[in-house]
């Protein structure tokens, strides 16, 4: 990914099995985020036979935007879904997105039970993403 773009961040889901041995294709990811209050769906794919989606451009800010105390945070924060017939839903809330940045989310889903509640995760801090691009 040769010249990336200093206000978009780019984002890969890697999807598992729970201890992360076997990818998971077919699983349909969900990328939001909360704008103004209201929620916006950025992209939706389905994880291919390794397991993964295709990089997601998504919005975040541009460094110049955060460089000083008083400025936001110099990333944006994106909800994560992931769903698969046969396994627990996982919501993820708060998946930091940086610009220039291509991560790698990982994704690690455990088979359902009868009436088991979806999996939601919440608050990633930034350093819990593979951002070496997946490599």
């Amino acid at each position: 990914m040769a010249d990336l773009n200093p206000s978009v961040g780019y984002l890969v889901v890697a999807v598992t099995t729970q201890r992360g041995l076997q990818p998971l294709e077919g699983a349909l990811v969900t990328i939001s985020a909360q704008v103004d209050g209201q929620p916006q769906l950025y992209r939706v794919a389905r994880t291919d036979s390794s397991g993964r989606t295709p990089v997601f451009a998504l919005p975040a800010p541009a460094v110049s935007e955060s460089l000083t105390p008083d400025q936001p945070l110099p990333y944006a924060s994106y909800a994560v879904a992931v769903d698969l017939d046969g396994y627990q839903s996982v919501d993820s809330l708060n998946v930091p997105i940086f610009p220039g940045v291509v991560a790698t989310f990982p994704v690690a889903m455990t088979p359902s039970q009868p009436g088991s509640p979806p999996v939601r995760e919440q608050d990633f801090p930034p350093e819990s993403l593979d951002t070496n691009g997946g490599e």
